[in-house]
């Protein structure tokens, strides 16, 4: 297997005096989709945040693109190509959906209307809210227009916090959806935190597990068996009917 894109080794980090993430490592390759599995509280969404320059780094290493990417600044981050999409405050609630991507395109050029094109492509119902305040959309209407503005700079990996949370299970199909065809039709490689079990397995090609921020787990999604998972859920903390 290549070199990967994305490379935690053995990285600690945390948020001020808490430490979250303990030697874990986590890797992510070329044509890949790997969703980061576990129980709440496990470290899954501190790996994208830590990924994306958001954490206070106590040891390990970061590389991006064969680059020691490790005291980057978030800002860096995102113009070197680490799209991040957060879970939550993830678009401008008070301008509208145009305005938005507006925004989203303020590190390319001015001339990025085939760009945002390609985003009303992808999520047609973003394109009919365009000129309505983006804190009037649904759950998963701001969750089509965040990953939408994150498409606007042209990341070359996309890390995706939870982005089936709050949303009905028809939006969560159509969210879903068009992650893959993200995946399929850009070539983007992705990063995925979530809480859906189901529904991340069947998008994923790698399955990772953390435990207590530590690695557990990690493999093609065709060797995960369910009873382990079970079995690294609970020792998590939280039961699960995956």
């Amino acid at each position: 297997m290549s070199a990967p894109v994305l490379e935690l080794d053995r990285v600690t980090a945390g948020y001020g005096l808490i430490t979250v993430l303990n030697e874990t490592s986590i890797r992510l390759h070329a044509g890949e989709i790997l969703t980061v599995l576990g129980a709440n509280g496990s470290g899954k969404s501190t790996v994208l945040k830590t990924s994306a320059g958001l954490t206070r780094i106590l040891g390990g290493r970061i590389a991006f693109a064969g680059a020691d990417a490790t005291r980057w600044p978030a800002h860096r981050r995102a113009a070197e190509g680490i799209g991040y999409v957060p879970q939550t405050r993830n678009v401008f609630p008070d301008l509208s959906v145009a305005d938005n991507l507006r925004m989203g395109a303020f590190l390319r050029p001015k001339n990025f209307a085939a760009d945002v094109e390609e985003v009303f492509a992808l999520f047609p119902r973003i394109k009919e809210k365009r000129k309505v305040l983006a804190r009037t959309l649904s759950g998963g209407e701001r969750r089509m227009l965040s990953i939408g503005l994150t498409l606007l700079l042209k990341p070359r990996i996309l890390l995706l916090d939870e982005p089936s949370s709050d949303l009905s299970p028809v939006m969560v199909d159509t969210v879903f959806d068009a992650i893959a065809r993200i995946h399929r039709e850009l070539a983007i490689p992705i990063l995925l935190v979530e809480q859906n079990v189901n529904k991340a397995l069947a998008l994923a090609t790698r399955v990772a597990v953390l435990v207590r921020g530590r690695e557990a787990l990690d493999c093609p999604v065709a060797e995960v068996k369910l009873d382990e998972l079970k079995r690294l859920f609970m020792d998590g903390g939280v039961r699960t009917s995956a």
